[in-house]
């Protein structure tokens, strides 16, 4: 990864994972600089981490080629109002604020001439194990695009989307994702207790069951049918579970909910995008 000059507009949790993960990588810490209106948070951070930080936003991006937007959806037009009188020198915006496009961020830069990838990471992410869709304007060149993707794949996996609307399925799917997983282990953990296993026995067991099965997907080539009829012997435990779970319909609904994750994510893009 070129070493360039970047600021991180925000030090939540996910501008933490991303730059722990360019620390970790060994980018330079005088390169990656921290602002936040919180002060004390992201001094905190950069003391921690060895980078820099900077109070003043107009300091703060002042020579950055990148600049992060790491911030909640409904804080990005302010900030992109005090914002756009210091972007002379064209860095490249890299947004992780969920629903909002680029258009409507450039129309609150009040500029179309700037380099933007709008990204949708999620929390797993926090331990190098994200998945993140990649959306680029046209305005954004294939070093852009090599750089936000070396940053992304320092937490975990990386997508690019040729439509940014995909962008909102990604979100249903990996964004949405992992509540889905822990509500499947939570209710595994709660029937395994109501069989007489103990709390603690029956949470483990429940989330090294998820990470195996996991780690065998991921680590083999077989489809995920091919592996769920693997570990379904004939008449025996797996496939009596499976048949109650087949008359719930469960696939048809994680479709429904799937569905309904997505139609809000357009809904929530079309909001931010009257603003």
């Amino acid at each position: 990864m070129q070493h360039k000059s970047i600021t991180f507009i925000g030090t939540g949790n996910m501008a933490t994972a991303l730059i722990r993960g360019l620390v970790k990588a060994h980018y330079p810490g005088n390169c990656i600089t921290a602002h936040d209106v919180n002060t004390e948070k992201s001094q905190a951070l950069a003391i921690e981490l060895n980078i820099r930080h900077e109070a003043d936003l107009a300091l703060a991006v002042k020579d950055a080629a990148i600049i992060v937007f790491a911030i909640k959806p409904n804080a990005v037009a302010a900030v992109c109002q005090d914002l756009k009188d210091h972007l002379q020198h064209k860095p490249c915006i890299i947004s992780v604020a969920a629903g909002i496009q680029l258009a409507t961020i450039a129309r609150f830069l009040q500029t179309d001439a700037l380099a933007m990838i709008r990204s949708m990471p999620n929390t797993p992410a926090l331990i190098g194990c994200g998945a993140t869709g990649l959306y680029a304007n046209a305005n954004a060149k294939h070093a852009d695009r090599e750089w936000a993707e070396s940053l992304f794949r320092a937490v975990g996996i990386v997508h690019w989307c040729d439509k940014e609307s995909t962008l909102d399925a990604i979100t249903a799917l990996s964004g949405s994702g992992p509540a889905y997983i822990f509500l499947v282990m939570q209710a595994m953990q709660e029937a395994a207790e109501s069989l007489g296993l103990e709390e603690s026995l029956a949470k483990t067991f429940s989330i090294q069951t998820v990470l195996g099965a996991s780690r065998v997907a991921l680590e083999t080539a077989h489809s995920l049918a091919e592996l769920r009829k693997q570990v379904t012997s004939p008449g025996g435990t797996t496939e009596k579970a499976l048949e109650v779970l087949e008359q719930g319909n469960l696939k048809a609904l994680f479709a429904r909910a799937m569905q309904s994750a997505h139609q809000q994510a357009k809904v929530l893009s079309s909001h931010y995008d009257t603003l």
